[in-house]
C-alpha cells in the first residue's frame, strides 16, 4: 500500500505494485502522471508504503519522500508492456500505452526509515503462544520488531 497525505491533510491508501528498486532501499513504481496521488505527491512528498505478508504475520512498513518523475529515459528504463492495460490506448499515436506516452511516470521513494516484523515461532507456536494469552494475560512473542533509523538506511544505499 502507498499512503499519501492529501490536500485537505487526510491520509490516503492505494495498493500498489513495486516496479524495482534503486540503490537496495529506495522503491519505483508506475503512475499514471495526472491522478489524485501524483497531486498528493506535488502538496506533500511524505509517503508510507506498507507490505503484509498473510501466511505469516510478517510486515513492512517504509516512510520517505516521494517524487514524481517524467523524465522519458528514466520512464523508458522501468517501462512495462502490462503498463497499456492501466493506461489505455487514445488512438492518437501519442497516448497509446507506450513507453513514450506523456501521462505515464514514475514515483520514485527515497526510504527514510524502515520498520518491519519477522516471525520469530512457528506457526503452531504462534497459536500456542495466542492461546497462552488468553487464558495467562501474557502477551505472546510471535515475531521480533526490527528497526532501520535514517543512518541505517544511508549506509544500505552506499
Amino acid at each position: 500500500m502507498l499512503t499519501t497525505v492529501n490536500t485537505s491533510g487526510l491520509l490516503v491508501s492505494r495498493c500498489m505494485a513495486v516496479a524495482d528498486r534503486e540503490n537496495t532501499v529506495d522503491l519505483i513504481f508506475h503512475t499514471h502522471a495526472e491522478s489524485g496521488k501524483t497531486d498528493d505527491i506535488d502538496n506533500n512528498s511524505n509517503v508510507s508504503v506498507s507490505f503484509y505478508k498473510d501466511s505469516t504475520g510478517e510486515w513492512l512498513s517504509v516512510s520517505g519522500k516521494a517524487e514524481l518523475v517524467t523524465d522519458r529515459n528514466v520512464v523508458e528504463k522501468y517501462y512495462s508492456k502490462s503498463l497499456k492495460a492501466w493506461i489505455g490506448d487514445k488512438g492518437d499515436g501519442v497516448h497509446d500505452g507506450g513507453p513514450g506516452d506523456p501521462r505515464i511516470g514514475i514515483i520514485r521513494v527515497k526510504t527514510s526509515t524502515v520498520t518491519y516484523a519477522v516471525q520469530t515461532a512457528t506457526t503452531i507456536g504462534k497459536y500456542i503462544g495466542i492461546a497462552k494469552g488468553i487464558v495467562t494475560g501474557e502477551v505472546p512473542s510471535i515475531n521480533s520488531i526490527v528497526e532501520m533509523a535514517e543512518k541505517d538506511i544511508a549506509a544500505a544505499r552506499k
